[in-house]
């Protein structure tokens, strides 16, 4: 979570004022009178105040974690405070936090995420009413995930307690349509019917599928699946395969797996535990995409960037309720990667995917998840394993054809990248939106191979097809730009770009450089770059690019400057020798030769 305009920043911050009256005899009383059976760490109390500052706005989960139930142990109890512990606890991995987090909802149990957590446990110990005493929901409550989830919650509840028979209460559908909500809790009961063999299962499906158009697609995949296993049960095979194909078309990463997923066994040895462990996707589902979108602008994170990653944080919790529940639940294991991926946990997300085996249907979803944490690692050669694999049960699928092809290129195997492009682009129709992309991945290895004639042809081929993306744009004129080839078509590609895509810093730099390398304008040219590095401060190549700007100007220090930051940021080895050399004797632009430059400043 975001500390710098959270209200839990400011519980941290506070924390560090009355912590030294607190003594650690002190703080194990609290601990056994509020239930807790675990052992006060052996630290003190303003060292784990301490770390959990500094854990939490570094956004480091198992520090955070730690930390935060080391202090609320040593008997910091302020009400906040131990929610934050709570959520940083369940988040995190292993039986020890699952642990943490059950004793923290232990010290709050009217709270909703403590009576998620506490109810979770009792479901999984197998003590029914006690979970459903937790899920019920408060009179006081309006909202809220209980008020979303509660009613799925309970009825899992129901059918724990007595899986062969019983017959759930009836849902009131609202006037005008089922809405999303309605629709979730419905779908367990149409899973739980046919669990139950009841006669109106089939007519909870149709009425499912009536008004699916309105539900996140991954809810519309579960229902397929579960409408799948049933008809399968009933022997009615060939329909039952039939939905299971359909699935590739309402998510698109399904495509990956669609021939291989196999109806599941409906019979007394179906454990309820997998049935909640399910729902809580369903209802992670509900919650959103929390995919952070970089605008490209520079400046602060916007207060919505804080609400996405709570959101986030959310669905990374409720999906380790569900592993808790079902540890080889394999989309629970997928799901939780892309969270703690996009949430910046890197090594959580590579771990989330351990213990999938190779024959899993869903292995090809899992291998590609490990690929897209492999490249936010920047560990290209993990992520180019991954995605062979990914390959090898879908030899002609060009979109994953297209990562590998960038992947190869990425690694200097350009002539490999070559023929995976170009095996991709056979599996097209030229008329298909994903042909210019495999067609600019092809030119960007055939310039890498010094092949600019092959290059020109695949970019000039793209363009055609796809005259308005602002990426193809950039690159097609950019490339100009180095070859020094068609400078005011360059110019043209580029201003169109930038009007495409104002807010980015790649296409922002790269028709400033066009105005610097072939005009030699340094009026135009400077603002664009401040603004591109500004919002782009890592990007080694836009901070060469106003370096030159700033020598030409009579700023070498300045420029000397960010030349040598960008040498920090692991330039391109390309990039690398046009900032020694530049740091060496200056840089060297045809158009600024016999141009006066002022003096140094």
């Amino acid at each position: 979570m975001q500390t710098k305009r959270s209200p839990f920043r400011l519980v941290l911050l506070a924390c560090l004022a009355p912590v030294t009256t607190v003594s650690v005899t002190a703080a194990s009383g609290a601990g056994s009178q509020s239930g807790v059976a675990l052992m006060a760490p052996a630290y003190s109390l303003t060292g784990s105040l301490l770390g959990s500052i500094v854990s939490v706005q570094r956004n480091n989960v198992s520090d955070a974690d730690h930390a935060l139930y080391g202090a609320v142990m040593q008997g910091y109890r302020d009400p906040d405070f131990v929610l934050m512990a709570l959520r940083f606890a369940a988040m995190d991995a292993g039986p020890d936090s699952a642990a943490r987090a059950v004793a923290l909802a232990g010290l709050m149990p009217q709270q909703n995420l403590s009576r998620i957590v506490l109810g979770t446990a009792a479901y999984r110990d197998r003590r029914w009413k006690s979970a459903e005493g937790f899920f019920a929901l408060h009179s006081k409550e309006t909202d809220g995930l209980l008020r979303m989830a509660g009613r799925g919650l309970r009825d899992w509840c129901h059918y724990g307690s007595n899986p062969a028979n019983g017959q759930e209460d009836d849902i009131v559908l609202p006037q005008g349509g089922i809405d999303p909500v309605t629709w979730l809790a419905l779908l367990q009961q149409a899973r739980i019917a046919s669990l139950r063999n009841e006669a109106r299962t089939d007519s909870l499906f149709d009425q499912l599928d009536r008004s699916a158009a309105a539900v996140p697609p991954l809810l519309r995949v579960q229902a397929l699946q579960y409408e799948a296993d049933w008809l399968a049960f009933r022997h009615h095979d060939a329909e039952a395969r039939q939905r299971l194909k359909n699935v590739g078309s309402l998510l698109p990463a399904f495509q990956l797996v669609a021939g291989r997923l196999r109806p599941g066994r409906i019979g007394s040895d179906f454990s309820p535990s997998q049935g909640l462990a399910e729902f809580y996707i369903g209802v992670t589902a509900l919650l959103g995409d929390t995919t952070a979108h970089d605008g490209g602008s520079a400046g602060a994170p916007s207060p919505d960037d804080d609400k996405l990653k709570d959101l986030r944080q959310l669905k990374i919790l409720l999906l380790r309720q569900a592993l808790f529940l079902d540890p080889d639940l394999t989309l629970g294991k997928i799901l939780l990667a892309e969270e703690l991926r996009n949430d910046g946990q890197l090594d959580m997300a590579q771990s989330a995917l351990d213990g999938v085996a190779e024959d899993d249907p869903l292995a090809p979803l899992s291998d590609h998840a490990q690929a897209q944490v492999a490249l936010k690692r920047h560990d290209l050669n993990a992520a180019l394993h991954a995605l062979e694999r990914v390959v090898k049960a879908n030899p002609d699928n060009a979109d994953i054809l297209n990562e590998l092809g960038a992947v190869q290129d990425q690694l200097g195997h350009s002539e490999a990248a070559i023929e995976t492009f170009t095996h991709a682009l056979n599996h097209v129709s030229v008329m298909e939106s994903r042909v210019w992309p495999l067609l600019l991945g092809r030119a960007i290895a055939w310039d890498h191979l010094k092949r600019r004639d092959k290059a020109q042809a695949d970019l000039d081929r793209a363009l055609a097809l796809a005259p308005s993306e602002p990426v193809l744009l950039n690159y097609a004129g950019y490339s100009d730009v180095e070859h020094n080839e068609r400078p005011e078509q360059a110019l043209l590609l580029l201003r169109r770009a930038m009007d495409m895509a104002p807010d980015d810093a790649e296409i922002r730099d790269s028709y400033a450089w066009a105005l610097l390398k072939q005009k030699g304008d340094l009026a135009q040219a400077l603002p664009l770059l401040l603004s591109a590095v500004n919002a782009a401060p890592a990007d080694a190549e836009i901070a060469y690019h106003l370096g030159v700007a700033y020598w030409y100007q009579g700023r070498q220090l300045e420029a000397r400057d960010q030349w040598s930051q960008a040498l920090n940021n692991k330039p391109e080895p390309e990039t690398r020798a046009l900032i020694d050399a530049a740091l060496a004797g200056g840089p060297d632009l045809p158009v600024m030769r016999g141009r006066a430059i002022p003096s140094p400043r």
